[in-house]
């Protein structure tokens, strides 16, 4: 029991600490609505779901003991994330639009939303450096690959009701954000922290 309330905590720390991730919740809920900064949280926690299942498969270890494999994980992710940033520094003059789409026009919407967290996560190299440094820690030989799964399972549902919840707390905050300057601001602090991040996930090591 001790444990498992370790790894809890563990787990809080890291998840709120904010990455990249973080801020791609944000950015789709101040630009889009609730429930596009919901799937974005998603879309995180369902690339988590992926990683856990590699993990429990072993091949976690492989990938990450490959400097090749590592290194194109690490740059591919720093490069997406610089994407976003730039694309979000971009569109900071623009207004914030809460359009009254056609249904078709909003379920895209959506996956893009959920895409954006799933890539951010897939391709950031400290979700992997999560499975095969921390994860580890909490699982002896003698309990198999179930115990993985079970903390997995933990890890991901508290990564889903944090970003979920933050998508709604962000969503009443909105209305300052109709205030072009405010929202350029916000826009321009964001894009330059994913810019930054991107850097910082280029100097992560294994």
């Amino acid at each position: 029991m001790e444990n498992i309330l370790n790894f809890l905590f563990i787990s809080l720390l890291i998840i709120l600490i904010p990455g990249p991730d973080f801020f791609i919740v944000i950015n789709q809920t101040m630009s889009g609505s609730t429930k596009n900064g919901v799937m974005a949280s998603l879309g995180i926690s369902t690339a988590h779901v992926m990683y856990s299942f590699i993990a429990a498969l072993g091949l976690i270890f492989i990938l990450s003991s490959s400097y090749y494999v590592f290194t194109t994980i690490k740059i591919l992710g720093a490069m997406y994330i610089a994407y976003l940033g730039v694309k979000t520094i971009m569109n900071a003059r623009k207004s914030i639009h809460i359009p009254n789409e056609r249904k078709s026009q909003h379920q895209t919407k959506l996956f893009l939303s959920f895409n954006q967290g799933f890539m951010s996560t897939m391709l950031n190299p400290k979700a992997i450096l999560f499975y095969i440094s921390i994860l580890p820690q909490f699982v002896t030989k003698q309990d198999g690959s179930m115990k993985i799964i079970l903390l997995s399972a933990l890890f991901i549902s508290i990564v889903f009701i944090w970003f979920a919840l933050c998508s709604y707390v962000f969503t009443y905050l909105k209305k300052v954000f109709n205030n072009p300057k405010a929202k350029a601001l916000f826009d321009y602090i964001v894009g330059a922290t994913l810019i930054g991040l991107a850097f910082k996930l280029l100097n992560l090591k294994t």
